[in-house]
């Protein structure tokens, strides 16, 4: 029986999507070099023209179970475009990255980013201004903490749902 080998999986890839009516460019990536060509393209084609310089944050963590609980994906998101980020993949994180999230220019704005920020910090990286979006905006839901989703559906009028992970 002949045993072939299996091509590995891309490094990283580029989807085109559409919701709501809007279209968005989502790159997914293992490598630094893909996490450096995001970060400078959407510093040339959006921070650097913009008065106030806003990126969405979020992470997703490790199951706790399974060890030590750390940050498995980073994911920003700046006008259409976001990167995925599987950063416990990694060998090293990309310095270009760990000064992206130092400018004391940007804003990063999540939902209960304090975590995300405590999580990204064994990866040698420190985020200078994070915005905990729950704090800052209104309420608009009955709920005790709305979500991220809530947020940005009362903000930009927008009815996006949040997918349901599959176990």
């Amino acid at each position: 029986m002949e045993h072939l080998a299996r091509a590995k999986a891309p490094r990283s890839r580029i989807y085109h999507l559409m919701a709501e009516g809007m279209a968005f460019k989502v790159t997914i990536a293992l490598r630094a070099s893909r996490v450096e060509k995001w970060i400078g393209d959407v510093k040339r084609d959006f921070l650097d023209a913009a008065t106030t310089k806003c990126v969405g944050l979020d992470c997703k963590f490790t199951d706790p179970r399974e060890g030590d609980q750390r940050a498995a994906v980073l994911q920003l998101s700046m006008a259409s475009e976001t990167l995925v980020f599987q950063i416990c993949y990694d060998d090293e994180v990309p310095q270009v990255l760990k000064e992206f999230l130092q400018d004391g220019n940007i804003r990063f704005c999540g939902a209960a980013i304090g975590n995300d920020v405590k999580m990204m910090s064994p990866y040698g990286i420190h985020i200078t201004y994070a915005y905990d979006l729950q704090k800052i905006l209104p309420n608009p839901t009955n709920k005790s903490t709305p979500s991220l989703y809530d947020l940005a559906n009362c903000t930009i009028g927008t009815n996006l749902e949040k997918k349901k992970m599959k176990k």
